[in-house]
């Protein structure tokens, strides 16, 4: 008989000790939120996103509760709505992408789960608080490495130069370092086909290859982004001059190579989560050029026959069209 009731009170136990480890290992299991998100935030949005889905990855169920958090497109930036699974609601709106993780996470700690009141227990068990709880809950997210993007694109467009007045189709290669919202730049711009209407026809008459490092700020416009910035470039511009009667021996050329400081204002519409088209307007002036003009020296029979060459452009501005595409 002792033998009997000892086996019985060894399995009741066991069971006991089973039906208590289930639910503690499910609510371990069981997600903190789950992230919606539509297809056409912008690049500084979409990190701010996926730096959010890391923080509540690291989050225990303990302090948290399972909800569903729905981000979309607003006029102010975005808004995020908290949805728990007995119907409860919550709504933020965020204004800047390096806020969002913060918001989100004051409303997955913020809304209270409904039950039966806890019973009463010892003064010191009562008022304790899980300390990643009292972390979440102040302004501040989490500590956690800068966001950094890196992008690359081309573009290509039109381009005119003064007080030259001549017409360049050009083509610019750029890459963007995004560091939150501050941007490094790197670009090349070269001039594909370049025409002076005091030549007639001929569009070989100028040329130029310019490489720039600049510096910028992204100003997030609801799902778009605006890229503006400033970039010191190095340009090397090459002109040729012929008599009017076309002929190339009697052409005269030369190259100069000059500091440009060009400023831009980019539109970046999101195509994806990766791409997005960009639409640029820029402008530039030579500092050098525009205080000494240089010209192309000519022999004295071409001046005496066709005049002096326009001197090499010290403006510059122009617009074009390209696309962008997410490395990092």
């Amino acid at each position: 008989m002792r033998g009997t009731d000892l086996a019985r009170v060894i399995g009741g136990s066991t069971a006991s000790l089973a039906i208590a480890l289930v639910p503690a290992r499910a609510a371990a299991d069981e997600p903190c939120a789950l992230i919606a998100v539509p297809s056409d935030l912008s690049p500084s949005w979409a990190t701010a996103i996926e730096s959010l889905r890391r923080q509540i990855a690291l989050l225990p169920a303990a302090d948290c509760q399972p909800m569903t958090l729905s981000i979309a497109s607003s006029s102010a930036g975005v808004r995020i709505t908290a949805t728990t699974s007995d119907g409860r609601r919550a709504e933020r709106d965020v204004a800047h992408a390096d806020s969002l993780a913060a918001t989100a996470l004051g409303l997955l700690i913020a809304i209270p789960k409904q039950g039966p009141l806890p019973l009463p227990g010892p003064p010191a068990a009562a008022s304790s608080q899980s300390p990643r709880a009292t972390d979440l809950r102040s302004p501040s997210p989490l500590p956690e490495a800068r966001d950094i993007a890196l992008w690359t694109g081309l573009s290509g467009g039109l381009r005119l130069t003064v007080p030259t007045s001549a017409t360049v189709i050009d083509v610019e290669a750029r890459a963007d370092l995004l560091i939150e919202r501050w941007l490094l730049l790197a670009t090349i711009r070269s001039a594909l086909v370049s025409c002076i209407g005091a030549q007639g026809f001929d569009c070989d008459a100028y040329s130029d290859v310019s490489f720039g490092l600049g510096v910028g700020r992204r100003l997030p416009a609801g799902a778009t982004a605006i890229d503006i910035a400033l970039e010191p470039s190095i340009v090397a511009m090459h002109m040729e001059y012929d008599e009017s009667t076309g002929s190339e021996a009697q052409s005269v050329a030369g190259t100069v190579v000059a500091l440009r400081v060009d400023a831009s204002a980019r539109l970046a519409v999101p195509l994806g989560q990766k791409w997005v088209m960009t639409l640029t307007i820029d402008a530039g002036v030579a500092p050098s050029l525009l205080a000494n003009p240089i010209r192309l020296e000519v022999p004295a029979n071409i001046a005496a026959s066709v005049g002096l060459p326009p001197p090499f452009p010290a403006w510059t501005g122009g617009l074009r069209v390209g696309a962008s595409g997410a490395l990092l």
